[in-house]
């Protein structure tokens, strides 16, 4: 089985088509996230540990868990820059049917971590609770 993140496609209205190149050699974690979710601080937390440039978080917008992502790719994306200063990637709203939950694992809930190697393979998933910063322990 391929273990790649590049496996599957990530598309961002503001950035278009993710790919390796733009990622060469650091580590990614890739989080379900929600606007209206008990976890939605996180997103600070993980411009935080973007800032640290050890590790590039992407958030995958889900309305999956509680109708907590009701809003519209654009809107969400400008709810995260504005709100919690996000920098990292945010990709286009999507749900648990997407390729990337059926390779790596559905999650029980909003924010989610599935962290990924320097060279983009899977490592391990996190749940809800583990925090951004906590994973540095792991790259």
């Amino acid at each position: 089985m391929n273990n790649s993140l590049w496996q599957v496609d990530f598309v961002s209205t503001a950035k278009g088509l993710l790919n390796t190149h733009q990622f060469w050699n650091k580590p990614i974690v890739v989080f379900n996230s929600a606007s209206f979710c008990g976890f939605t601080d996180q997103l600070s937390a993980f411009e935080e540990l973007h800032m640290t440039g050890k590790v590039v978080p992407i958030a995958l917008p889900t309305n999956d868990f509680g109708s907590q992502e009701p809003g519209h790719t654009l809107e969400i994306n400008q709810y995260y820059q504005k709100r919690f200063n996000v920098t990292y990637p945010i990709v286009d709203k999507t749900d648990l049917d997407h390729d990337f939950f059926k390779i790596f694992g559905k999650p029980a809930w909003n924010f989610n971590k599935w962290l990924f190697d320097s060279k983009h393979n899977f490592i391990m998933k996190f749940e809800s609770e583990t925090k951004p910063m906590d994973l540095l322990q792991h790259v």
